[in-house]
């Protein structure tokens, strides 16, 4: 190696000499080949004595910081470039990671306020970073990185849920290796390869500048500077004061924060991914304590006392993934009916539609909101219950079946950690939680590798016909239908052709896929249906879908066939709304029960339906049934995406009973759980 620098620096001198350049300079340029050698010998033998290297040219090393001119005036020219060059990277980083994000969105560009936002904080974050690791080049590695990979995620993201990646679904990381499942069915976005080899480029820029940090240079200075930085940055992205004041700073209008593919599309994905940190501390509700929430709730407390014809039914809640009705698409058309068994059963038995919190993803928010009677609607968009907020025992249908003696079974026919239900459920009072691997009965398949819904439909009837001293809460949760759909099942599975003048063959091929899964989810349904009619021992059985399912990017079929006209929710009619979020559900028993069911035909939000059957099989009442029946009666609908109220309400009830729902919510799934103690202490009198 040495030789070859030799005959480099020989090269160079011959030309040197041919240009006739002074021995002076000739002499210059020697040094700074041999100080290269040096400089390279020592990066790859540490017995070599390390000289410190700026922009790969050797300098002296500095005294120890004196004073900002002084500083300043030694290497300003140097400090300066270098600093320029970091801040050329920040606007590549913020350029190249919203055109990941969004190909087709170059909106971003007209809004100087996002873009000096995401600039001040990004070039903040570089800065802090580079105290802490003394050079450039890990905080750009890191940075660049992150850079990629997040706006990549946030494409992947929406393309199957058409949901955006916030800074919330970094709790799902465990489960990442789960959705590389469908990565094969994406189209990559345009130029990704490109944009990660200008990104390698600059890291490895980085890697030979060794530029450093500006104004401190000792150990501690610089971890002082990393410290106070941090705390600035952690300020401006908050939801304070501060945060406030730094994005009117920047221009920044947060009014429509909220709407999320607003503040994607106006603000690109950094500024937007950024601007979410501010909601990742759920605020306390105004006035929460626990006289407030005595003198709210104490009108609800149930008296205690158990039905004379209550017979401790069994209860089977089955959440069927992307159970919905495609025939609502216009123009399109059917070989078969694809909920046959659905129309049959729901024509007997009490049914309507459930207005879904999330669309093409997110079943946590619908299952969990089944599951407990509290709404998700006040979370930040996407947020997770199961991974946010959890983390104790946690109020559910299930410890009040558990309380009555009852035994209360889960299962699910994918992995039991996908949103950490193995570590939720116990919390939510379900004592045998069952994923892929525990079934009892043998698992039946078809060309895709999802465990089908008839192999759950036989674990729930195995389920059954066990011993159960007093009664069975079982939730079971299927997977057979959940998206992508373009290439999932092989041509001789599709048992329902499609056809319509809007569609290509690739829709088509996309919802005859979708067809032979719900109409799988159909006939588990009818399964289950046949099964429960023919025991003796009284069950009920409430069966729903948990939110549409994605067909295609950016809701491609639903613009093409004219169900929507606008794939920009924010532009959606209120009818388009309700198509978008409308999934049946179906209650059924094998014996009569005695009463109407309250909701037939009607829309309700996910937290009515289990209220509603048990008010339909007459089980003895609690303070949250009680409240979510009068939430019934005023608001059977509040949604995201519209509220749906009864006659005769007047606003201020309607943003009264929304506001206790919320105090209840927050109670019992984030706060000091004050209706648990009201309840007790009613029970001690």
């Amino acid at each position: 190696m040495s030789a070859f620098f030799q005959a480099i620096k020989k090269f160079f001198q011959a030309i040197c000499l041919r240009l006739q350049v002074t021995g002076e300079n000739l002499q210059e340029l020697s040094v700074m080949f041999t100080q290269s050698r040096t400089a390279f010998m020592v990066k790859h033998f540490p017995h070599w004595k390390k000289k410190t290297i700026l922009f790969g040219i050797p300098v002296k090393k500095t005294k120890p910081w004196q004073s900002f001119s002084d500083f300043f005036e030694k290497d300003r020219w140097n400090q300066l470039l270098g600093q320029i060059c970091i801040m050329g990277f920040v606007v590549w980083i913020i350029i190249s990671g919203n055109l990941i994000s969004n190909p087709q969105n170059f909106e971003f560009f007209s809004q100087l306020g996002s873009l000096i936002f995401s600039f001040l904080i990004l070039y903040g974050l570089m800065l802090c970073m580079m105290y802490l690791f003394g050079s450039a080049f890990v905080p750009a590695l890191i940075l660049g990185l992150v850079g990629f990979f997040f706006p990549a995620i946030d494409y992947f993201k929406y393309q199957l849920q058409q949901l955006h990646f916030f800074p919330w679904d970094l709790l799902l990381v465990s489960n990442a290796g789960s959705f590389t499942d469908f990565m094969p069915q994406i189209v990559l976005p345009h130029a990704l390869f490109e944009y990660a080899f200008v990104s390698i480029l600059w890291v490895v820029f980085f890697y030979f500048a060794q530029i450093r940090p500006p104004f401190f240079r000792t150990l501690g200075k610089r971890l002082a500077a990393c410290v106070v930085s941090f705390f600035i940055i952690n300020a401006c992205l908050s939801g304070s004061l501060i945060h406030e004041a730094f994005c009117s700073f920047c221009g920044l209008d947060l009014e429509n924060i909220t709407d999320q593919d607003n503040n994607f599309a106006q603000n690109g994905f950094i500024t937007a991914f950024l601007l979410n940190f501010g909601y990742l501390n759920t605020s306390e509700p105004q006035n929460y304590s626990l006289h407030t929430m005595e003198e709210s709730f104490e009108p609800y407390l149930a008296d205690g006392t158990v039905p004379e014809d209550w017979v401790n039914p069994d209860v089977i809640i089955i959440l069927s993934e992307s159970y919905w009705d495609p025939t609502v698409l216009n123009g399109v058309e059917f070989s078969e009916d694809p909920l046959k068994y659905y129309r049959e059963i729901a024509a007997e038995n009490p049914s309507g539609t459930m207005i879904s919190p999330s669309f093409g993803g997110g079943t946590c928010r619908p299952e969990f909101e089944v599951m407990t009677g509290m709404s998700t609607n006040p979370l930040p968009e996407g947020a997770s219950p199961h991974k946010q907020y959890i983390f104790d025992k946690t109020y559910s249908y299930a410890w009040y079946f558990r309380e009555m003696g009852y035994d209360t079974v889960g299962i699910h026919t994918y992995e039991k950690t996908f949103y950490d239900r193995d570590r939720v459920y116990p919390l939510l009072g379900i004592d045998d939680f069952r994923g892929n691997y525990d079934l009892h009965v043998p698992y039946k398949w078809n060309s895709y590798w999802y465990i089908t819904d008839e192999t759950l439909a036989d674990e729930v009837i195995y389920e059954l016909n066990q011993a159960h001293e007093t009664g069975l809460f079982l939730l079971g949760i299927t997977m057979e239908n959940h998206g992508l759909y373009y290439e999932k099942f092989k041509d001789y599975d599709w048992d329902i052709k499609v056809s319509g003048d809007a569609l290509t063959e690739e829709d088509i091929v996309t919802l005859q896929n979708f067809c032979k899964g719900v109409k799988d989810s159909d006939a588990a349904l009818k399964q289950i249906y046949d099964a429960v009619m023919a025991r003796e021992k009284p069950t009920v059985v409430l069966w729903f879908g948990d939110h549409l399912p994605t067909l295609g990017d950016n809701y491609d079929i639903y613009t093409k066939t004219g169900t929507i006209q606008h794939a920009d929710s924010a532009q959606w009619t209120e009818e388009e709304k309700y198509t978008m979020t409308s999934v049946p559900y179906v209650i059924f028993a094998n014996y009569d029960t005695g009463n109407d069911y309250e909701a037939e035909g009607k829309c309700v939000s996910p937290y009515l339906l289990t209220p509603l059957m048990l008010d339909y099989v007459n089980a003895p009442r609690t303070l949250q049934t009680n409240f979510l029946m009068d939430v019934y009666e005023k608001c059977p609908v509040i949604n995201t995406a519209f509220n749906l109220y009864s006659e005769g309400v007047s606003e201020s009830e309607r943003e009264e009973i929304e506001r206790l729902h919320w105090l209840l919510t927050y109670d019992q799934m984030i706060g000091s759980r004050y209706i648990q103690q009201i309840v007790e202490e009613h029970k001690n009198q």
